[in-house]
C-alpha cells in the first residue's frame, strides 16, 4: 500500500526543513567567545510556605516527544526501559506516524503498521500511559489526493490505531501548517495570495479527523474516547489561530471536536517571515498566551474547558546556538527548559511537552546523550537537560508557595518550585541566565514546615546540575544526576538554607523524615558526591503517589477528562480529579 506519496512527501519535507535551518542559523548570534569575569555574588532570597498549598504539582517532565519513528531505531526500546526505571514514565507522549497515509487503504478497510511503525507505537505504550499521534496531511493539503477521500481514509487509519495499539488516546492534526505550506513560501518571495495555505484554510482540513474520530468511537464510553485537536502552529500566531477558531465556532454540526489547543513554541516571526525573534531572549513572551486563548474562546463562545497543548517546546528552535561548540548551551537548555515550564505552569490548563528524547541532527535538544565523538549511539546516559527533569521528577505531588526577590533582570534570575505530601517536602532552585554571567547566593526561608519534618530528625538530599556537575559534556564519568550533600538535620517549624548557583545552575532537595537517632554533637554529616541512589528514590516515589491517592488528589488530575460530543460549542470536558486541599 505505499506510493510516491511517501518519497515526495519526505523529500519535500527535507527541503522545508533545511530552509528553516539555514535560515535559523543565520540568524542565530552567538556571544563573544572571550572569557568573562567571575561577577560577585548576587543576593537573592527564596520564601517557602509549606502550608500555603497551591494545588497539584504540574509535571511537565510527563509529557514527552520521540523523533520520528526512523530516528535511533536501535536505542528506543533500551531508552523506553531506561526512562521507566529512573521513574520518567510518561502521562503523554508524542509520536510522529509520516507514512500513515500510505500505510492505510480505503479500498481494503486495513492498514499495514508491521516493522518499524508497529515497534515504534509499541515501545511509545511502554514509556506512557497515552501516545499522542501527529497526523499531517500533506498530500490533501497540496491537491495530490481528493479531500473526498480523507475522512474515510481516516476511519480505517484510526480505527486500526484503536484497535492494536490501545494507548493511542490523542491525535494531533498538522505539524506546523503555518510555516510549511506559507511561511517558507513567502520566505522565498511568493507573494501572499499565491501560497500553499492561507490561515483561513486549516479547518476544511481539520474537519474530517473530528469526523472520522466519532465515526471510530460510535458505542464507546467517554473514557475510552480519542481526543482530537490542534492545529500545532509553529507559533502561537492570531493569525492563524483566530481564523482556526472562527471556522470551528461557525461548523454547525452539533458533534464537531476540539479536544485541546496545540501549537509550538520556540520563537515568532515578523509578518513577511523574514525575521524570527527568539523567546530565548525573554521567555516571560508566553507568559499571556494561554489568557489570550481564553479571551478568543469566550469571544466565539466555545464552551466547555479546551486546554492547551504546546507540543514542543525549546530554546534553541532549529540549529541555533549560543556556543558553537555547544559545551555551555547543553546547561544553558537544562536551565530554560525549567523556566519554560515554570512560566507555563503559572497558565491554567497548559500542558508543556519537552522536546526531545534523542533529536535527530542537534544535540542541544538531547536528553539523552546521543552525539558521541566515537562509537555507537549510547544508552543509559543523561544529558543536563535529562537530568534536569528528573530532579523535577523528584518533587513531592501538592505544591506549595515559593516566592523570589532581590534578582529578576527581565527574565533572568532565579527561580523556585516546593512542594510536599506525606512522605516529605521537596523543593527546585535555579539560576537562569542565558549568555549571561550573574551568579547568585540565595538565602532559602522555609517556614510551616509539615509536622512530620518539623519534629525532626530529617535527612535532606541535595543534587545540583551545573558546568561542571551532572554534566556529560566536561564530565562523562559525572553524567548522572549528582547527589552533592546527605545530611541529617533538625529544622523545627522553620528552617533556613544557603545554595551559590552559577549562571544556569540548576538544584534541588529533598526533606524526608529519618528515624535516626543524632549523636551528641552531631550536626551534619555530608558525603561525597554520588549518583542517586534508584532504588530508594523509587521507593519514596511510590510511597509519595500512595500517599496523595489516600488524601485524595492524584495525577489524573492533571489533565482534563474526555470531551463529549453532542452539546453546544463541541462539548463540555468531564471535571477534571479533585484539587487538594
Amino acid at each position: 500500500m505505499t506510493s510516491t506519496f511517501a518519497r515526495t512527501r519526505t523529500m519535500r519535507a527535507a527541503l522545508v526543513t533545511t530552509a528553516l535551518a539555514l535560515l535559523i542559523a543565520l540568524s542565530a548570534v552567538a556571544p563573544s567567545e572571550a572569557a568573562a569575569r567571575p561577577a560577585a555574588l548576587a543576593p537573592a532570597t527564596v520564601s517557602v510556605d509549606f502550608a500555603d498549598r497551591r494545588g497539584v504539582l504540574r509535571r511537565s517532565e510527563r509529557y514527552n516527544n520521540y523523533a520520528n519513528e526512523n530516528a535511533f531505531i536501535e536505542q528506543r526500546s533500551a531508552d523506553a526501559r531506561f526512562l521507566n526505571e529512573q521513574g520518567l514514565h510518561q502521562k503523554v507522549h508524542r509520536v510522529w506516524l509520516d507514512y500513515a497515509f500510505e500505510q492505510c487503504s480505503i479500498e481494503t478497510g486495513t492498514c499495514d503498521f508491521s516493522g518499524n511503525t508497529d515497534a515504534y507505537l509499541t515501545d511509545a505504550g511502554h514509556l506512557s500511559d497515552s501516545v499522542l499521534v501527529n497526523l499531517n496531511p500533506d498530500e490533501f493539503i497540496r491537491g495530490e489526493r481528493p479531500l473526498k477521500d480523507l475522512q474515510p481514509l481516516l476511519e480505517v487509519m484510526l480505527g486500526d490505531l484503536k484497535k492494536k495499539y490501545p494507548a493511542v488516546k490523542y491525535v494531533e492534526v498538522f505539524n506546523e501548517p503555518d510555516w510549511k505550506y506559507h511561511g517558507h513560501e513567502r520566505h522565498d518571495g511568493r507573494p501572499a495570495d499565491e501560497v500553499t495555505l492561507r490561515p483561513g484554510d486549516l479547518y476544511r482540513f481539520y474537519a474530517p479527523f473530528y469526523k472520522a474520530a466519532n465515526e471510530v468511537d460510535e458505542g464507546v464510553r467517554p473514557a475510552d474516547r480519542l481526543q482530537i485537536g490542534g492545529p500545532a502552529i509553529s507559533v502561537m500566531d492570531p493569525e492563524w489561530m483566530k481564523p482556526f477558531l472562527d471556522d470551528y465556532a461557525a461548523d454547525r454540526d452539533p458533534h464537531k471536536r476540539l479536544d485541546f489547543i496545540s501549537y509550538h513554541a520556540y520563537m515568532k516571526w515578523d509578518d513577511d517571515y523574514q525575521v524570527p525573534t527568539f523567546y530565548k531572549s525573554d521567555l516571560r513572551q508566553v507568559s499571556s498566551e494561554r489568557g489570550d486563548i481564553l479571551t478568543w474562546l469566550r469571544e466565539r463562545r466555545i464552551r466547555g474547558r479546551v486546554p492547551s497543548f504546546i507540543t514542543e517546546t525549546g530554546i534553541y528552535p532549529g540549529p541555533s546556538y549560543d556556543d558553537r561548540t555547544g559545551t555551555t548551551d547543553y546547561l544553558r537548555q537544562a536551565a530554560g527548559m525549567a523556566t519554560y515550564n515554570y512560566v507555563y505552569s503559572r497558565q491554567p490548563d497548559t500542558y508543556m511537552f519537552n522536546w526531545v528524547v534523542r533529536h535527530f541532527a542537534e544535540g542541544r535538544k538531547d536528553q539523552l546523550v546521543t552525539r558521541v565523538d566515537d562509537g555507537p549511539v549510547p544508552t543509559g546516559i543523561f544529558t543536563p537537560y535529562g537530568n534536569m527533569m528528573l530532579m523535577q521528577s523528584k518533587m513531592k505531588d501538592i505544591e506549595v508557595s515559593a516566592t523570589v526577590s532581590g534578582s529578576r533582570e527581565d527574565d533572568n534570575g532565579v527561580y523556585a518550585i516546593a512542594s510536599k505530601d506525606r512522605t516529605g517536602a521537596s523543593l527546585m532552585v535555579w539560576n537562569w541566565q542565558h549568555t549571561n554571567d550573574r551568579s547568585h547566593r540565595a538565602t532559602i526561608h522555609m517556614s510551616r514546615l509539615p509536622r512530620r519534618l518539623g519534629r525532626g530528625p530529617v535527612r535532606l538530599r541535595m543534587f545540583r546540575i551545573d558546568q561542571t556537575t551532572s554534566n556529560y559534556f566536561t564530565d562523562p564519568a559525572g553524567a548522572g544526576l549528582r547527589q552533592v550533600s546527605d545530611e541529617i538535620v533538625r529544622p523545627g517549624a522553620h528552617h533556613d538554607e544557603t545554595i551559590d548557583l552559577k549562571p544556569n545552575a540548576c538544584t534541588s532537595s529533598s526533606w524526608n523524615p529519618h528515624d535516626a537517632v543524632l549523636r551528641p554533637g552531631f550536626v551534619r554529616s555530608p558525603t561525597p558526591p554520588e549518583s542517586i541512589n534508584l532504588d530508594m528514590e523509587n521507593v519514596i516515589l511510590r510511597a509519595s503517589r500512595r500517599s496523595v491517592v489516600e488524601e485524595g488528589v492524584g495525577e489524573g488530575s492533571a489533565l482534563p477528562g474526555p470531551r463529549f460530543p453532542g452539546r453546544s460549542g463541541g462539548g463540555r470536558a468531564a471535571r477534571p480529579g479533585r484539587r487538594a486541599r
